[in-house]
């Protein structure tokens, strides 16, 4: 597992070859995240245009691939939403395949001259044509490949819908999966990329040393046990529902386009209104936890539609930021978003927008909050690209500047922020604002350990830095999100328990040393300063490390504001234990202290 081979794919030249990646690279960036940022910033041109050929678009797994809690993969490129370093990542069994036909990592450059698939079958790759699967949906592509592991993107990425996802085996059984965030799906459009497809024939354990492989039945077999007992009990339903009655009772759930951070009834839309309508609950790859949640709609105008996944984020960004508490027509909305392959949580976010401003009569087009017709022909043109829904497929920020309406548009860099109003639990604030990809809650999830201290912002920097750095570096392996999230006991036990597993299956005999917490740590602060440095490289600083309009403006129902200078002084704080200058770049000490290479 620590022995990895990447497949690059040119799709220019139509090529395809195999590499190794070098050992001291692996010694530095592990796998996962770590790989695909050295990747990326070692060989992308700055200033790109991120839907050219010259963008690249990575898919990467980590080293414990074959052990439960790590199957998901990563998928990394520029992002032509926010012109960031950009890295998304999904569950399911995609990961998984490709470990099984021996490759870490897939490479695409180029670009094709007509619409194509990434074939990869146990040593033998090609690139096959796809025009017949032109304008299909992601479920469509899924079921034509019945043998295979797919990822694909649908009618969005290939119109170049620029918050595009790539889905993966949502027709499959198991759990499927969505890299959603930073249009991703875009790119792969951009390069004329359809689908991959993947068939693998042995298992993980196959290709590490026969020496090592009763070790490591017997951490699937701990794995496993620590998932059930310490972990499992936290998921409750599955999809992180559980946090809708946490964010509602904290008053951080965002409401009609986060003016207010509570909406009574709330409970139409929470885990147990979705526990009423779900079917069965499904499982990434080795995998006990079962936090994928199937769903069919029983009353309404939505009665028998079924939907193969559904998840707080997808849940509070459709449903009460756009004043709606029909679960039929989330589940709908969420259903077209997986169809065309968009990312909820930006369509539920620009959604929210478009109804702000048609209420206070801003722009040339009607839709009320809670009309559910409005809000899925909504959903629709943005899909299509028609009518006013083609300039929202560019996104809030790019929609909100052409309008001269910024200041109703929530996002951070362009990307349209997740679903907690950080007007209270500051820190969440701080983590939207110095996330590496634009606003985003999962680098730094500060708000289960804020619920306590709203409002300060003491010790809110080193919090956020220490769970960026630790997610850093649990995304090499690819460790899951929900297992530290929502495990009963301390988060820190699974960052110990990945630490045994690479010292198990060989890290020490590899590279002559012990992986230890502090070293593991240092990892992901490394991995961190270097996407702070492609970031840097394409112009951003501290001008684009601060929160839009809207969260600096009191809440409608609490009167809850952000200090301006409270939010520099942790600014100012987070720079200096990051060792960044006074604009947020890394400093030469800094890059030599982490051994990273200008």
């Amino acid at each position: 597992m620590l022995e990895q081979k990447i497949l690059r794919v040119n799709l220019s030249e139509k090529s395809i070859k195999e590499e190794h990646v070098p050992t001291e690279i692996t010694e530095k960036y592990i796998g996962g995240k770590g790989l695909g940022a050295y990747y990326l910033y070692k060989e992308l041109k700055p200033k790109i245009d991120p839907l050219s050929p010259e963008n690249k678009l990575l898919f990467f797994i980590g080293p414990l691939i074959g052990l439960p809690g790590y199957s998901r993969h990563v998928v990394l490129s520029k992002s032509p939403l926010t012109n960031t370093f950009s890295d998304s990542y999904a569950g399911g069994w995609f990961g998984a395949e490709l470990a099984k036909a021996g490759y870490s990592g897939i490479i695409i450059e180029g670009k094709a001259d007509g619409l194509v698939y990434l074939r990869i079958e146990d040593g033998d790759s090609s690139i096959e044509d796809a025009e017949n699967l032109k304008g299909k949906t992601t479920y469509d592509t899924v079921a034509f490949f019945k043998d295979y592991h797919v990822a694909t993107i649908g009618p969005a990425g290939e119109r170049l819908v620029r918050f595009a996802c790539i889905i993966n085996d949502s027709t499959k059984p198991g759990r499927s999966g969505v890299a959603g965030r930073g249009g991703l799906g875009a790119v792969m459009g951009s390069k004329n990329l359809k689908a991959i497809v993947i068939k693998g024939r042995r298992d993980p354990i196959e290709f590490v040393p026969e020496v090592l492989r009763d070790k490591i039945r017997e951490l699937r077999r701990e794995f496993t046990e620590y998932l059930k007992k310490e972990v499992a009990p936290g998921i409750g339903l599955g999809g992180n529902l559980p946090v809708m009655k946490m964010s509602a009772e904290a008053r951080v759930l965002p409401v009609k386009n986060f003016r207010e951070g509570f909406i009574e009834g709330y409970e139409a839309v929470g885990e147990d209104a979705f526990r009423e309508i779900r079917t069965r609950n499904t499982s990434c790859y080795l995998c006990p936890l079962a936090c994928g949640v199937y769903t069919k709609v029983k009353t309404g105008p939505f009665v028998g539609l079924e939907l193969d996944r559904i998840e707080y984020e997808s849940v509070a960004l459709n449903g009460p930021n756009c004043g709606q508490l029909d679960k039929g027509t989330i589940a709908k909305v969420c259903l077209l978003c997986n169809e065309y392959g968009m990312d909820t949580m930006s369509v539920g976010n620009i959604t929210s927008f478009v109804m702000e401003c048609s209420e206070k009569g801003l722009i040339d087009y009607k839709l009320d909050y809670g009309d559910t017709e409005g809000q899925i022909k909504f959903v629709e043109m943005i899909g299509k690209r028609e009518g006013i829904g083609d300039l929202f497929a560019e996104g809030a920020k790019i929609a909100a500047e052409k309008l001269g309406l910024v200041r109703y548009a929530v996002n951070i860099k362009g990307l349209e922020i997740p679903a907690y109003d950080v007007r209270g639990p500051v820190g969440m604030a701080l983590a939207y604002a110095t996330a590496d990809r634009g606003g985003d809650h999962l680098r730094a999830w500060t708000i289960s350990a804020e619920l306590e201290e709203l409002f300060t912002i003491k010790g809110k920097a080193k919090l956020t830095k220490d769970l960026q750095d630790r997610n850093g570096a649990l995304w090499c392996l690819i460790g899951c999100d929900n297992i530290p999230g929502n495990t009963t006991g301390d988060p820190m036990k699974f960052v110990d328990y990945s630490i045994n597993a690479l010292n198990t299956i060989g890290w020490k005999e590899k590279f002559g040393w012990e992986m230890d917490r502090e070293k593991f740590l240092e990892i992901g602060e490394r991995i961190y300063n270097l996407s702070r440095l492609f970031n840097s490289r394409e112009g951003f600083a501290r001008r684009d490390d601060q929160l839009p309009e809207r969260l600096k403006e009191p809440r409608e129902d609490t009167g809850w504001k952000i200090d301006e200078v409270d939010f520099e002084k942790m600014l100012d704080e987070y720079y200096s234990l990051r060792g960044w200058d006074e604009e947020g770049k890394p400093v030469s000490k800094t890059l030599e202290r982490l051994q990273i290479e200008v």
